[in-house]
């Protein structure tokens, strides 16, 4: 099998055992059990206002809208034409009708401590709404009052883009000691459909949960995670009943992600070290997530505090920023002024290592050609060059293989009806060239060699926001598929000339039309639904490879040269058992003379070996 055919067939193979095998575990198997989530008691104060209001801040890229129910997040927009879908701006905020799984929402009784109902709590109520104070386009700031608690609540932007700065103020306004235990959340809804994705693809909405500690060590969760049996292996916290799954390490970022966008939590001080908590909520339950069309997952990310005790008139402050927006990765390196793992959050799978070399490449080649399809195919260029001493053997190897095929042909003609005789003739013949299965299969070792740098170059591009909603040549956004369909079946033609040029040997001419026909095929649909981006880096790479054949293959004409009637003079022939190959090549009248004693045949001492079943 040709070389580079091999990596690619590998590669699409794999991909699509991965996804048959792991698609399904991505979105749930419900089954007849219910998630133990502990009930969550939510007192709500007895009066609240017929409405909201919202406060609008201006930011840096993006436009958020911050309610005063809950005093937290109900939209975030973001402002560039790049992320807009027919003419509006995406949305990132997911539960504007949750008032309680609203992002940035801030809750003060933590039940793992004590009952909702225990007495000493600062705050009696949880739902409630807040008075909107002072505005300025910038900054939202919000107060309650009861006679127990005071609360002061600011929202802000800063000079970053997508980011808010969050503080939170709680004073004892009661005569005797009271204690809160803070959680804040970040949360994210996605219903089943959303991320089941399309075929062959994984939905670029598969969401996830994540925590990053101060060693940049990401603790990553999706909804499998979350079975029901799954509960009973968590480990036991002081801040949790048994239904969060608590992350090891101290916290630097609390975040739901999906492939392009995450939201994100970033703690900055509080009167106690917080611990990152995560939870997949299925609703309306496990028992028919995956038979309810409406069924769906709320996806939260939290930030836990311990219990805070405040005497008469003592305040508490928590100060935190938040980041909503693309996993763009020159923003996020700088994000929070560049002091928060927030990069982490971009998943590149098994060989993120190599992943991140090739992010770094290619980010550098679009800094000099501005066009991020023209970086695609000079990044696949770079890795085709790099990697080309990997596939020189196995290609040299299979135009090997190719020059033995006649020879192979006329054994099998020969012994058409002694297989054993057939078999040991072409293994001696494969052997005497130094064409067996165990010198193909040395050449393709070091093409396996070179996988890990293209599922980590497919990783890359899969997850690259920078592609998202960007046209080049007649796709509209390289982050999804052709919408003309044209560009999978140049793919499958490219295949389809690679796999004529070198044909693959060794099997009878039904396998050998299956593989030449049916692969390409097969080729042309896995590619119609992957993102252009992927099918620009697929094109460039089977055209590098059918060069590099051609390369390959001038240099072996060129060094054994041609015969007179144009067939080439390193052609395998049969030779006798008797006879020697030259010591070196003959030139001039000895070359004619060499030429004539080959075309006369062997003499009646030395007849050919194949009338011995050998080569």
């Amino acid at each position: 099998m040709q070389g580079s055919a091999i990596s690619r067939w590998l590669l699409l193979g794999l991909i699509a055992l991965g996804m048959v095998l792991f698609l399904p575990k991505l979105l749930g198997k419900g089954g007849d059990k219910r998630q133990p989530l502990a009930p969550e008691t939510l007192a709500q104060a007895a009066e609240r206002a017929p409405g909201e209001a919202l406060c609008r801040i201006e930011g840096p890229r993006f436009r958020a809208f911050v309610s005063t129910r809950g005093a937290s997040l109900e939209r975030f927009e973001l402002a560039e034409a790049k992320y807009q879908k027919g003419g509006k701006p995406i949305d990132l905020g997911t539960t504007p009708d949750a008032e309680a799984r609203q992002q940035l929402r801030f809750h003060l009784r933590n039940e793992a401590l004590h009952p909702a109902e225990w007495a000493e709590w600062q705050t009696r109520v949880d739902l409630f709404d807040w008075k909107l104070v002072a505005e300025d386009g910038k900054r939202c700031e919000y107060a309650f009052e009861d006679t127990q608690v005071a609360l002061r609540k600011v929202i802000a932007a800063n000079e970053r883009p997508y980011e808010l700065d969050v503080t939170m103020t709680v004073t004892n306004r009661s005569e005797v000691k009271r204690t809160h235990a803070a959680t804040v959340e970040t949360t994210a809804w996605r219903y089943r459909h959303e991320v089941e994705g399309g075929m062959f693809r994984v939905s670029p909405f598969v969401t996830s949960v994540e925590c990053v500690d101060a060693a940049a060590k990401t603790t990553r969760r999706m909804i499998t995670d979350f079975e029901p049996g799954d509960f009973e292996e968590f480990p036991r916290s002081p801040l949790h009943r048994g239904d969060w799954l608590e992350a090891p390490g101290e916290p630097r970022v609390a975040a739901v992600s999906n492939a392009y966008f995450t939201h994100a939590l970033l703690p900055v001080s509080g009167p106690g070290a917080p611990v990152c908590q995560q939870q997949i909520e299925q609703w309306p339950s496990a028992t028919s997530y995956g038979s309810d069309p409406k069924a769906g997952a709320m996806y939260r990310a939290r930030l836990a505090y311990p219990a805070k005790e405040l005497g008469p008139g003592e305040s508490a402050e928590y100060r935190l920023g938040t980041y909503v927006g693309p996993k763009e990765r020159a923003v996020l390196g700088t994000a929070a002024g560049g002091q928060y793992p927030l990069a982490e959050l971009i998943d590149l799978g098994f060989f993120s290592a190599i992943a991140k070399v090739l992010v770094a490449f290619l980010l550098h080649v679009h800094g000099f050609v501005p066009n991020w399809g023209l970086a695609i195919i000079l990044l696949t260029i770079t890795a085709r060059v790099l990697l080309f001493p990997l596939a020189l053997p196995s290609i040299k190897g299979m135009i090997k293989m190719r020059e033995l095929k006649p020879e192979m042909d006329a054994i099998a003609a020969k012994f058409k009806d002694d297989p054993q005789a057939r078999g040991l003739a072409q293994l001696e013949l494969m052997q005497k060239h130094d064409a067996g299965p165990l010198t193909t299969a040395k050449g393709c070792l070091p093409q396996l060699a070179s996988m890990p740098v293209w599922f980590a170059l497919y990783t890359t591009l899969q997850t690259a926001v920078e592609l998202y909603n960007i046209p080049f040549l007649w796709f509209p956004d390289l982050s999804a598929s052709d919408p003309y369909y044209v560009l999978p079946f140049i793919i499958g033609a490219t295949s389809f000339v690679q796999q004529r040029l070198i044909p693959m040997t060794g099997m009878d001419p039904a396998q050998q039309k299956m593989m030449t026909y049916f692969m390409p095929a097969m080729f042309t649909v896995f590619m119609l639904f992957l993102p252009a981006g992927l099918g620009v880096y697929m094109f460039t790479n089977g055209l590098l490879g059918i060069a590099q054949q051609q390369l390959v293959e001038r240099q072996v004409r060129r060094k054994t040269g041609m015969r007179p009637d144009g067939t080439r003079l390193g052609e395998i022939a049969v030779r006798t058992k008797s006879e020697a190959p030259p010591a070196s090549s003959p030139t001039g009248k000895n070359k004619r003379k060499a030429d004539a004693e080959a075309d006369a045949g062997s003499t009646s001492e030395s007849r050919p070996l194949l009338d011995k079943g050998k080569a």
